[in-house]
């Protein structure tokens, strides 16, 4: 009998403890993995721009090309793992992107590090949406909102560590080392895996997978995509195209869930569950508030203050340093009192934390870093609970789905956040301002610089205010009686 099978009866098998124990560092590993790439990635674009010589419009794409396998793919990928073996398909990523991670080092140009990161991208997206999924089936009764939120606090801890970490390599080592750091890490985590997840492939369910849907899916995420940088570059001349495509794929992907008979999204888990349905579209609100903000102050602090890497990462570790503190708080607390209050009152943390950098005056780094900090508190407090909601209200056939699908909320945030707030900054300056900002000038001179980005960075953030709000109230919508 392995020790998921006897997890509800009492024990005292050391070997039962530490197998557990080794399941949370495992996936713990791979929950830091994922922030930490795309964040010190995206925290390294000035020095990547200097670098290459490359525009505003072509390095946004390397935060967006890492993250869009995430939405794209993760649903796919979770039904494939239901099917063909969770850790099976944990393991391929683990690999997958400890390859991609030292390739990307070698990377000779900038089309190059963009197809890379796409493939780390991959990676990251089969690691994600297992990781959460083994822990919930191991700890399906007990312990698993403690579980939960020592993983939501290694998400936290890679999002931490990525500006300082980044900052540190960047001013010592050059942009390239960010992308050695990955390797050992993700390559820890597939060892470790053999001896951790070795009883853990019990639940495989044998369904057709519907490839129909994935497709649509991800064309639907790639016109959407499509449609924001085209918008960013040329303005909104060409939406006219776009939107009817992005109108019809999606309308034409709810036509094929609704007649497929194994469906990439159970759309009856959406319409009979309202916890379900409304931590999902919470989690989708939050990421887009949040998300960019490494981006966007990232290039504020080095190209336009003219901060150094190392001092900058050091600045913007104040809002994750308390995401990893009250992570596993949240968690505990969700478990013993519920997560819907919880939650709502880290949205409102969140929000309070935007028109905070809204209105006061960001030359001021110290308003930056308390700002930050409100918004790490309310992080903390929301992300363990949420997660709790979503995969509590999930029957356990549906753990991979379920766990898919949030993670797909997640990481089409994130990628919306990014493109959003790259149309804001784009909006409110110049496409010669844009073209110029990392050529190697010294942009942080000159006060058009800073007076039209700081309008879009200003526009951002009482946006990112709003929909944390309309997210705290989403999270409210639970089950009757929960």
């Amino acid at each position: 009998m392995t020790f998921l099978q006897n997890q509800d009866k009492p024990s005292s098998s050391v070997n039962v403890v530490f197998a557990r124990k080794s399941l949370i560092t495992t996936t713990s590993i791979s929950a830091f993995l994922t922030p930490f790439s795309s964040s010190v990635l995206t925290f390294a674009v000035p020095e990547i721009g200097y670098a290459f010589r490359a525009n505003f419009y072509q390095l946004v794409w390397i935060p967006i090309l890492i993250l869009f396998p995430l939405p794209s793919f993760m649903i796919l990928l979770g039904k494939l793992s239901d099917v063909y073996g969770r850790v099976k398909m944990y393991r391929v990523g683990t690999l997958l992107f400890a390859t991609s991670a030292i390739a990307a080092f070698y990377s000779p140009s900038l089309i190059a590090l963009d197809a890379l990161a796409f493939l780390m991208g991959v990676g990251a997206a089969l690691i994600s949406t297992n990781s959460t999924a083994l822990i919930t089936q191991a700890f399906r009764n007990r312990g698993r909102g403690f579980a939960l939120g020592i993983n939501a606090m290694s998400v936290y801890l890679g999002l931490t560590m990525a500006p300082f970490a980044g900052g540190f390599l960047i001013q010592v080592f050059g942009w390239r080392s960010v992308l050695l750091v990955n390797a050992p890490l993700s390559l820890a985590a597939f060892i470790i895996s053999l001896y951790s997840m070795k009883d853990l492939e019990l639940e495989i369910y044998n369904e057709e997978i519907d490839i129909t849907g994935a497709v649509t899916f991800v064309l639907f995420l790639i016109s959407i995509v499509l449609f924001l940088s085209v918008t960013e570059i040329y303005g909104y001349m060409y939406s006219d195209y776009i939107i009817p495509e992005i109108t019809l794929l999606f309308i034409l992907f709810l036509f094929v869930e609704r007649r497929s008979k194994n469906p990439l999204i159970d759309v009856n888990l959406f319409l009979k569950n309202r916890t379900f349905t409304a931590s999902n579209i919470t989690a989708l609100l939050n990421y887009i508030a949040t998300y960019s903000i490494v981006f966007v102050f990232t290039i504020y602090l080095q190209v336009i203050l003219g901060i150094s890497p190392e001092i900058s990462g050091l600045i913007l570790v104040a809002e994750p340093v308390f995401m990893v503190i009250f992570s596993p708080l949240s968690g505990l607390l969700a478990e013993r009192y519920g997560s819907k209050i919880l939650a709502s009152l880290g949205m409102l943390l969140i929000g309070f934390a935007f028109l905070m950098l809204y209105i006061l005056d960001l030359k001021n780094i110290v308003n930056i870093v308390l700002s930050l900090s409100v918004l790490g508190i309310g992080f903390g407090l929301f992300s363990a609970p949420n997660t709790n909601s979503v995969m509590g209200s999930a029957p356990p056939g549906k753990y991979g789905l379920a766990s898919g699908t949030l993670g797909t909320m997640r990481f089409t945030g994130q990628l919306l956040s990014v493109t959003i707030a790259s149309l804001f900054l784009a909006s409110s300056m110049s496409r010669k301002m844009l073209l110029s900002m990392f050529s190697g000038f010294y942009v942080q001179s000159s006060t058009l610089y800073y007076i039209y980005f700081m309008s879009g960075l200003k526009a951002m953030m009482l946006f990112s205010a709003i929909i944390s709000f309309i997210g705290a109230y989403t999270s409210l919508m639970k089950n009757k009686g929960e």
